[in-house]
């Protein structure tokens, strides 16, 4: 009906309106709190500058200060195919956060001969946050919906770690031996669950400067249990 049509189109340049504000107003981006940039295996809810080009195990680029666009690598080479988005929201020195969105295709045949020939390409928005519990721990809270026209199943086929769904995760990072002009090293550690194909993973990593190298272990997935971490080998200003 024309009542409900101008409800949706009110709600959308609500919506439309404070995200505008939210970005446009916020304050704290010169205040940001340094550790919410070290995640286990959640994207940070920071983006890079625009320009910037980092290529690791996952490959990214920073389309406005505020809009990155990311990729896998690792997933894309196992032929689990996806592409990510990421908009920051809020940046303050206690709390960020940041809105993600996916896309992701795969066959399931792709990681065991034995499972049927089906291609699952799927939608992933999502959210990503991180709170200050001490000037050097901090706790990261993300996850994802799936939405796909696919029908996914977990009871005829063996189940990949790379196999992505509606997910979620909390990781924690812990910064030590600082430095002067510098938070030092950080050691991180996180938990996810893949509500979709009840796959669980367990994972630790750790940053040097300009480097990030961990695993995530997925013990009930029957193949690839292991996600390597691998990023900030090489970062260009373009």
């Amino acid at each position: 009906s024309s009542s409900t049509l101008r409800k949706l189109k009110l709600s959308i340049i609500s919506t439309t309106a404070l995200v505008g504000y939210l970005l446009l107003s916020n304050p704290a981006r010169a205040s940001e709190n340094p550790i919410f940039g070290y995640p286990h295996l959640l994207p940070s809810p920071y983006t890079m500058r625009a320009g910037r080009l980092v290529i690791g195990s996952d490959a990214a680029f920073g389309l406005t200060d505020f809009i990155q666009i990311s990729s896998n690598v690792i997933l894309d080479i196992y032929q689990t195919y996806n592409a990510q988005v990421k908009l920051s929201l809020l940046d303050y020195p206690e709390f960020a956060l940041a809105l993600t969105g996916g896309w992701v295709s795969f066959n399931y045949s792709t990681y065991s001969l034995s499972n049927p020939n089906i291609q699952v390409t799927s939608w992933l928005p999502g959210f990503v946050s991180a709170v200050s519990i001490h000037p050097s721990l901090a706790a990261f809270f993300g996850g994802n919906l799936s939405i796909s026209k696919s029908t996914l199943t977990t009871q005829t086929i063996e189940t990949s770690g790379y196999i992505r769904g509606a997910s979620g995760e909390v990781d924690l990072s812990w910064a030590y031996n600082p430095h002067k002009k510098s938070l030092g090293n950080v050691l991180s550690t996180g938990v996810t669950y893949d509500f979709s194909y009840q796959i669980y993973g367990v994972g630790v990593s750790h940053y040097w400067r300009g480097f990030h190298l961990g695993i995530h272990y997925y013990p009930n997935a029957k193949t690839y249990r292991v996600l390597p971490i691998i990023s900030g080998s090489m970062a260009l200003d373009i």
